[in-house]
C-alpha cells in the first residue's frame, strides 16, 4: 500500500508543483527534506535496519561495523558526521550485498567532561547569578601594533559580556596598574556601550612610561547592578613575560603607523582567542537551550537525559542505518552496562593485567586525581616528559638577592634532556626578565627554579610536603647575572650565569645549561657574548665569558668533534636571531649525535651517546649531582578548571599494564597478521602506539562512571571502560529492550542483578550453561548466539587521533578478555583525518562550526552525506566544501526530474526510441559502461575509498548517460537502458544518498526498500567495448579541441572557420616505434604502472633502432608512451587496437556529426588503408598511429570526400561478381570458411612492420607455412 502510494505519479507531480511555488532559495532543499521524511517513515514501518542473529544456518555472510560512541556533553557536529559516514556507507553497501549487517550506536557519558561542565556552570551561577548571569567583559588584549613607546601608549581591546543579568549595559571602566602586583589600580577612562561594534571595544591608554610594567582590567557598568571586573592582563600574549611598554625592534618598526596602535573610537577587532573564552552558560545557550532550562544542567544526570536523545534524533534525521534497539548510555546510571564494565575489569584483574601503585600521571590539582585524555580541555595525547635537573651549587658570596639564604646550600636547578653532554658546560643561561623562586628542600638546602617546575616537583615527592612547595623568596633572572656556580662534570671550577632571552618560563626549570660545542642555540648565544658590544648591552663582564672556550664532548663521522660550530658555519648562522637556521642546525646535530655519536669527554669516553645518556643520568643522580623530575610535555588543562594547568604527579592508582612483553607481543602479532588497516600510514601509527603505550592509569576519585568492583573508592576512567563495549551491543536489545538508560527489563526479562560474572562468562566467553545462573537455557543460548554470530567486529571506524589511546587499548583489552580466542579480536580499523570546512579548521570564531542538525537543516541529509563522501578518505585532513553541498541540492533534484519525466514520456530533452527499432553501437557501449562503473563502485565501497565510489556511482553514471543521450538524440534512447540506468543509479548511490535513492527506486518501479534491495550481478565488462568507447569519446574531444584551437594557433590573418575534417587512420606502427613499445612493455610494472628507469638508456645502444636514424624522436616517443601508461596501464603499449577504428567511426558518424556540427563542421572524411601518395595530406597520415588518427581541418565551399581507391579485397570480389563469375556471398563464404582474410591481413601487417629486403619472397615463405601461421 505504501509502495503504491509513494510511487504514484500524481504524488510526484504535487511535489514538483510545491517545489516550483516555494521560495527559490529553499524550494529544492525543502523537497529533499520531504523525501527524507517519506523514506524514513517507510524504513521505520519495515524495521529495515533491525537485525538479529539467525536461529539456524546462514551462508550469506555478516558484517558488523561500529563507531566510537560520541561524548554527550553537547550536540553532534560535522566532525562526527564525517567520520561516521565511513561506517554508514560500509554497512549500507554490505547490506546490498545480501549480508546480515549490524550497525549499532551508543552514547558515552563516562568521565569528567559532563561532571566538569556541570561544576563549571554551578560556579558561574554562584559567581554571577541565575538564570541570567551578570558576566564580566572578556579579558583585555593588546591590539596588533598596539605598543607605542614613542607616544607612550598601549592600545587594548575587549569584548562585551554575553549577558548582564537581564539589565542594560551602559559602558566600561578601563582600569590601569603601573608597577608590581601590589600597586594600586586607577581608572584610566570610561567607554560608553554605544562606542562598540559587534560587541567589540578598544581604547588607547596614554601617558605611559617606557620600561614600566603595566596591567589592565575592564569593569562593566550595568544599570541597576554592580559592575563586574574582567581578568587581569599583565603578561605578554604568550604568557611568558610581564607586560612592559618597550620600544619595538628595529626590523619591526619600518611599517609601523604613527601613533602605534588603535586609538579611542577605532573599531579594531579583538584577537579570536578572546572569543573562545566562552562560559559554560554561553555554550549551552549556543545550542539553543533556553536560560530557564539551562539551570537544570548543574545536575550532571540531567545531561544524560537531555543530550543522548537529541543525538539519536539528529542521527535518525541523517538517515543512519542503525539498529536503535541496541543503543545505550554508559556510567552506573545504566545498571546493565555498569555490570558489564565491572565484569570486564574482573577479567582484566584475574588475568594479571591490572596492578596498583605509584605511577606518574598527568594530574588535575583541582580534581585531585589523574586527568586522562577525555578529561582534558587542552592537551589530549600529551604525556609526562622526564628531565634531569642538574644541581649547580651557587658559590659564595651569594648574589645580593639571595643574601637571606646565606649559610644554606643553594642549588640552581638546570633541567636538561641531554645529561651526557654536561661535561661540555661553559656557562648557564637564565632569562633576565623571568621571575624565579627559591624553594626549601630542607632547613639547609634550597632549590632555585621557575614556579612551574617547582609545582610539578612538589607532586613527585621532591619537596617535603606533597603538592606544596615552600617558597622562601622570589627574584628576577637579571638579579642572578654573573652568579658563579659549580656544576657537575664541567672541566671548569666555576661557570657563570649569563642572559638568554629565548628561555621559556613554561618549559623545564627555566635555568639552562650551556654546551656550545654540541648545541647550535648555545653556540650562537655564546659567540654573541664573545662580542664586546653585545656584552656591554647585557652588562656581561669580560671574566664571565672570555676565559671559556668550547669543550668537545662527542664526535660524529659527519659533523666532527664540534658539531654545533660545524653546522652554524655551514648554514652561515649570524646570531641567535637566525631562528630557522638554528632549528635546522639543532635537528642535524641532535640526530647525528644521538644515533652516530661517540663520547670523547666525561666519565664514559668511547661509549655511544645512546648508552652514555642513560649511564650519565644514573651516575649523577646516584652521586647527588642531579635529580629527575617530570612535567607535561605540553600544556594540559582539565575541563573542570581550564584556567589551571595540570602537573605530573606520583599517585597511588590502579593501572593497566599496557606494554607488558607477552601482552604486547600478542597484540603485535594480531596487528601484523590479522588486522586490516586499509592504509599503510594507519598501520604505522598502530605500530608506533604499540611501541610507546605503557602503564595507563585506569582509576579516578570522582566523576561519572563505574566503580572499580574490588575497590569502590575508585571509578574507572572513561577510556578504560570503552575498549570492548562493542560486544555489549550484541545483547543490549535483549537486556534493555531499547531503553537507553537500562531502567526497564528487555525481552530477555533479565534484571541487572542477574548479570553476574558467571552470566557474562557464559554468554561472552562461550562457557557452558550452568543452571545456577537461574535463567532458562534457551534464553542464555539466544544471548550466546548473538555473540557468536556477530563477533568479531568486522570494522571499526574512527578518527586517527584515537589510534594512540582508544583503538590500541581496544586491541589490548580484546586480547586480554578473549585471550584464548583470537578469532574474536577486531578484524579491521579504518581511520580518517579531521574534517575541515572550506579548507579551514572548524571554529566557532570563524563561523564555520557546523552541527549535524545545522547541516541537515541547511542542505538536507543526502546533500550533507554526499559532501562528506566527496571530502576525502585518507588520514590527511578532509575538506567539507559548502559549494559542493549547495550544488548537490540542485544536482539531486535535477536528476530526479529528468528520470521521472523521461520514463513517463514527458521529457523535453530526451526522447525514447520506438519499440522494435533496431539497436545501435552506443546501446551496447552504454550497457557495458554501466557494468564497468558498477564494478568500480563496488571496489570503491569495499576498499573504503568512498570518494572514488562517489566518482563512479554518481558523476560517472551521469557522464555515461549524457554521452548516450547525446549520441542517440536523433534516434532516441532505449527505454530499457534508461530504466536500467535509473535502477542501478539508485542501488549504486543508496549507501550515500539513501532518501533520494528510495524515491528513484520507486520511480523505476522497484519493489520494497532500496536499502534492502540487492546489488546487481551482471556479466563482466567487455574491455574491447570499453576501449572503443574511450577511443570514440577521446576522438570527439580531440576533434572539438582542434576546431576550437585552430584559430588561436594562427598568427596571420584568419580565414574562414573550418567546415570539414580529414581523419587518417593507421593500422600499425612504423618498425622503430614497434621496437620502442616492445622494450617499454618488457620493463613495465603493472602494479605501479611505471616503466623501469633502466630502459631509457637502452634505446641509445639498440642497433636496429639506431638504424632508422630517428634521433630525439625515439626518446620523445618513449617518454610520451611511458606517461600514457601511468593512466592506461599496459594497454598504452598495444601494437594494435582491440577494435576496428574505422567501424567505430562509421557506426557513430551521427554522434560525431552532431557534436562537431555545433562547431561548424559539416563533413567528416575518413581515410583508411590509403598510402601517402593517395591522400591530400601525406604528412598527417604519416603522423597517425593506431588509436590516434591524424586530423586535418580545412574550409572548402565544396565537399572533398576521399577519392576512390583501386579495387582490392572485397571490392574486387564485388567487381568479379558483377562480371558474372560468382556471387559476392559465395566468395565471402569461401574466404571465411578457410580463414583467408585473417591470415592475409596478419601477414601484410607483419610485412609492413618488418620491411624485409625481398618482400614477395618473404610473403611467399610466410604463406607456405601451415595455414599461413608463423
Amino acid at each position: 500500500e505504501l509502495s503504491t502510494q509513494h510511487s504514484s505519479e500524481k504524488e510526484r507531480e504535487r511535489q514538483r508543483e510545491a517545489m516550483a511555488t516555494a521560495p527559490k532559495s529553499t524550494a529544492r532543499r525543502d523537497f529533499l527534506h520531504s523525501l527524507e521524511e517519506k523514506a524514513q517513515k517507510k524504513w521505520n514501518a519495515a524495521n529495515v535496519f533491525e537485525e538479529d542473529a539467525p536461529d539456524g544456518k546462514w551462508d550469506d555472510g555478516k558484517f558488523m561495523v561500529t563507531f566510537p560512541y560520541p561524548y554527550m556533553n553537547g550536540k553532534l557536529h560535522l566532525g562526527h558526521a564525517f567520520s561516521l559516514t565511513k561506517a554508514e556507507f560500509s554497512a549500507s553497501f554490505y547490506r546490498l550485498q545480501g549480508r546480515k549487517v549490524l550497525f549499532p550506536f551508543g552514547f558515552h557519558c563516562t568521565g569528567m567532561p559532563i561532571q566538569a561542565a556541570a561544576y563549571k556552570l554551578k560556579n558561574e551561577y554562584e559567581a554571577y547569578g541565575k538564570p541570567l548571569p551578570n558576566f564580566p567583559p572578556s579579558p583585555p588584549e593588546v591590539l596588533k601594533d598596539g605598543m607605542d613607546a614613542e607616544g607612550g601608549s598601549i592600545s587594548i581591546g575587549w569584548r562585551a559580556p554575553t549577558c548582564t543579568g537581564g539589565k542594560t549595559l551602559s559602558g566600561f571602566k578601563v582600569l590601569v596598574r603601573a608597577g608590581a602586583d601590589d600597586a594600586a589600580w586607577s581608572v584610566a577612562a570610561q567607554v560608553a556601550a554605544a562606542e562598540g561594534e559587534d560587541g567589540q571595544y578598544s581604547y588607547t591608554v596614554s601617558g605611559l612610561s617606557v620600561g614600566t610594567q603595566y596591567a589592565f582590567q575592564i569593569e562593566s557598568v550595568v544599570e541597576g547592578a554592580a559592575g563586574v571586573q574582567s581578568r587581569v592582563l599583565s603578561k605578554t600574549a604568550d604568557g611568558k613575560k610581564d607586560l612592559l611598554l618597550l620600544a619595538p625592534k628595529k626590523d619591526d618598526s619600518k611599517d609601523k603607523k604613527a601613533g602605534g596602535g588603535a586609538k579611542k573610537g577605532v573599531k579594531s577587532k579583538v584577537a579570536a582567542k578572546t572569543g573562545g573564552l566562552m562560559s559554560q552558560w554561553d555554550i549551552l545557550r549556543s545550542m539553543g537551550i533556553t536560560a530557564e532550562e539551562a539551570v537544570n544542567f548543574v545536575d550532571p544526570t540531567y545531561w544524560l537525559t537531555y543530550f543522548p536523545p537529541k543525538g539519536m534524533e539528529d542521527l535518525k534525521r541523517f538517515g543512519l542505518g542503525v539498529d536503535w534497539r541496541r543503543s545505550f548510555i554508559t556510567t552506573d546510571f545504566n545498571p546493565y552496562y555498569d555490570q558489564f564494565v565491572r565484569w570486564q575489569f574482573q577479567k582484566l584483574r584475574q588475568g594479571n593485567f591490572i596492578a596498583f601503585g605509584k605511577r606518574p600521571s598527568i594530574f588535575s590539582e583541582a580534581d585531585k586525581q589523574p586527568c586522562m585524555d577525555h578529561d582534558r580541555d587542552k592537551g589530549e595525547g600529551v604525556n609526562p616528559q622526564e628531565y634531569t635537573a642538574i644541581k649547580m651549587r651557587v658559590l659564595e658570596p651569594l648574589p645580593e638577592v639571595l643574601a637571606p639564604l646565606a649559610g644554606k646550600q643553594v642549588f640552581a636547578l638546570a633541567g636538561t634532556l641531554r645529561p651526557e653532554t654536561m661535561c661540555g658546560q661553559t656557562n648557564a643561561w637564565i632569562l633576565p626578565e623571568g621571575t624565579y623562586g627559591a624553594y626549601e628542600i630542607s632547613p639547609t638546602v634550597v632549590y632555585l627554579c621557575a614556579a612551574r617546575a617547582a609545582r610539578n616537583m612538589s607532586f613527585q615527592d621532591i619537596f617535603p610536603k606533597w603538592g606544596e612547595p615552600k617558597l622562601l623568596l622570589t627574584f628576577k633572572g637579571e638579579q642572578m647575572l654573573g652568579a658563579a656556580v659549580k656544576s657537575p662534570l664541567t672541566p671548569y671550577d666555576r661557570i657563570y650565569m649569563l642572559p638568554l632571552t629565548t628561555i621559556s618560563m613554561t618549559k623545564g626549570t627555566a635555568i639552562v645549561t650551556s654546551v656550545p660545542s654540541d648545541s647550535p642555540d648555545d653556540y650562537a648565544a655564546f659567540m654573541d657574548l664573545k662580542n664586546p658590544k653585545k656584552r656591554e648591552f647585557y652588562g656581561v663582564k669580560d671574566e664571565w665569558i672570555d676565559p671559556f672556550e668550547l669543550v668537545p664532548v662527542l664526535e660524529t663521522p659527519d659533523l666532527g668533534p664540534l658539531s654545533a660550530k660545524f653546522m652554524c658555519e655551514k648554514l652561515k648562522v649570524q646570531s641567535q636571531k637566525d631562528v630557522e637556521k638554528l632549528k635546522e642546525a639543532h635537528d642535524a646535530c641532535y640526530t647525528s649525535g644521538f644515533y652516530k655519536g661517540v663520547m670523547t669527554s666525561g666519565p664514559f669516553v668511547g661509549m655511544t651517546v645512546q648508552e652514555a645518556k642513560v649511564k650519565t643520568k644514573e651516575k649523577m643522580v646516584k652521586e647527588g649531582e642531579a635529580i629527575t623530575y617530570l612535567e607535561p610535555e605540553n600544556l594540559v588543562t582539565p575541563r573542570s578548571t581550564p584556567d589551571v594547568e595540570c602537573v605530573v604527579a606520583l599517585v597511588d592508582q590502579w593501572y593497566l599494564k599496557y606494554g607488558e612483553e607477552a601482552w604486547q607481543a600478542a597484540v603485535g602479532k594480531h596487528l601484523e597478521k590479522d588486522l586490516e588497516c586499509f592504509n599503510p600510514a594507519v598501520h604505522k601509527l598502530f605500530r608506533e602506539a604499540l611501541a610507546w603505550l605503557g602503564d595507563w592509569a585506569c582509576s579516578r576519585s570522582f566523576g561519572l562512571g563505574t566503580r572499580m568492583p574490588w575497590d569502590e573508592a575508585f571509578l574507572i576512567e572513561s577510556l578504560s571502560d570503552s575498549t570492548i563495549y562493542m560486544s555489549y551491543y550484541l545483547v543490549a536489545h535483549l537486556l534493555q529492550g531499547g531503553n537507553l538508560y537500562g531502567k526497564e527489563t528487555g525481552p530477555a526479562k533479565i534484571t541487572p542483578e542477574q548479570c553476574t560474572e558467571a552470566f557474562w562468562d557464559c554468554i561472552m566467553l562461550g562457557k557452558p550453561y550452568n543452571p545456577s545462573l537461574g535463567l532458562k537455557k534457551e534464553l542464555v543460548e539466544k544471548l550466546k548466539r548473538e555473540i557468536e554470530f556477530w563477533y568479531p567486529m568486522d570494522l571499526r571506524v574512527s578518527g586517527k587521533d584515537l589510534v594512540p589511546n582508544h583503538l590500541t587499548m581496544s586491541l589490548y583489552n580484546h586480547a586480554a578478555v578473549w585471550a584464548d580466542r583470537p578469532e574474536m579480536w577486531p578484524r579491521g580499523f579504518f581511520c580518517n583525518g579531521h574534517v575541515q570546512v572550506d579548507a579551514e579548521k572548524m571554529s566557532k570564531s570563524k563561523g564555520n562550526f557546523i552541527t549535524l542538525s545545522g547541516a541537515i537543516e541547511e542542505w538536507g541529509a543526502d546533500a550533507t552525506r554526499l559532501t562528506c563522501a566527496d571530502a576525502g578518505d585518507g588520514t590527511d585532513n578532509a575538506n567539507y566544501n559548502r559549494v559542493v553541498a549547495d550544488r548537490t541540492i540542485l544536482a539531486l533534484t535535477t536528476e530526479m526530474e529528468w528520470l521521472s519525466s523521461t520514463l513517463s514520456g514527458s521529457g523535453k530533452d530526451t526522447k525514447l526510441r520506438a519499440k522494435g527499432a533496431p539497436k545501435v553501437w552506443l546501446d551496447a557501449w552504454f550497457e557495458n559502461e554501466m557494468i564497468r562503473l558498477l564494478h568500480l563502485t563496488a571496489e570503491g565501497y569495499r576498499t573504503i575509498r568512498f570518494r572514488e565510489a562517489l566518482k563512479t556511482a554518481f558523476y560517472g553514471m551521469q557522464d555515461a548517460r549524457d554521452k548516450y543521450r547525446t549520441g542517440t538524440a536523433q534516434i532516441g534512447a532505449l527505454q530499457e537502458l534508461v530504466q536500467q540506468w535509473g535502477e542501478w543509479q539508485a542501488l549504486m548511490m543508496a549507501p550515500i544518498t539513501p532518501h533520494w535513492c528510495e524515491e528513484i527506486w520507486e520511480i523505476v518501479g522497484g519493489k520494497g526498500c532500496v536499502v534492502r534491495a540487492r546489488w546487481p550481478t551482471p556479466r563482466q565488462e567487455d574491455p574491447k567495448i570499453s576501449a572503443a568507447g574511450q577511443y570514440l569519446f577521446g576522438l570527439t574531444h580531440a576533434l572539438s579541441t582542434a576546431v576550437v584551437n585552430k584559430d588561436k594557433k594562427s598568427k596571420g590573418p584568419q580565414g574562414p572557420k573550418p567546415n570539414q575534417v580529414n581523419l587518417y587512420l593507421a593500422s600499425s606502427f612504423p618498425r622503430w616505434k614497434v621496437l620502442v613499445l616492445e622494450l617499454l612493455l618488457a620493463h613495465f610494472d603493472a602494479a605501479t604502472k611505471t616503466v623501469d628507469e633502466k630502459v631509457m638508456p637502452m634505446f641509445k645502444s639498440h642497433a636496429e633502432l639506431n638504424s632508422f636514424n630517428k634521433g630525439k624522436q625515439v626518446a620523445q616517443f618513449a617518454a610520451q608512451m611511458r606517461d600514457e601508461a601511468k593512466e592506461k596501464g599496459a594497454s598504452a603499449f598495444a601494437l594494435k587496437m582491440p577494435f576496428d577504428e574505422a567501424a567505430i567511426i562509421e557506426e557513430n558518424r551521427e554522434y560525431l556529426g552532431s557534436t562537431l556540427g555545433l562547431l561548424g563542421i559539416k563533413a567528416i572524411h575518413l581515410y583508411t588503408g590509403y598510402s601517402p601518395e593517395e591522400v591530400p595530406q601525406p604528412e598527417v597520415l604519416t603522423s597517425a598511429a593506431p588509436g590516434k588518427p591524424g586530423i586535418h581541418l580545412f574550409f572548402d565551399e565544396q565537399m572533398q570526400p576521399p577519392k576512390p581507391r583501386a579495387a582490392t579485397g572485397a571490392a574486387a570480389a564485388g567487381a568479379a561478381a558483377a562480371a558474372g563469375a560468382v556471387s559476392v556471398e559465395e566468395m565471402m563464404s569461401y574466404l571465411d570458411e578457410h580463414d583467408v582474410a585473417r591470415v592475409l591481413n596478419e601477414a601484410v601487417n607483419d610485412l609492413a612492420a618488418l620491411r624485409p629486403a625481398e618482400p614477395f619472397k618473404w610473403l611467399s615463405e610466410r604463406l607456405a607455412t601451415t595455414n599461413g601461421r608463423k
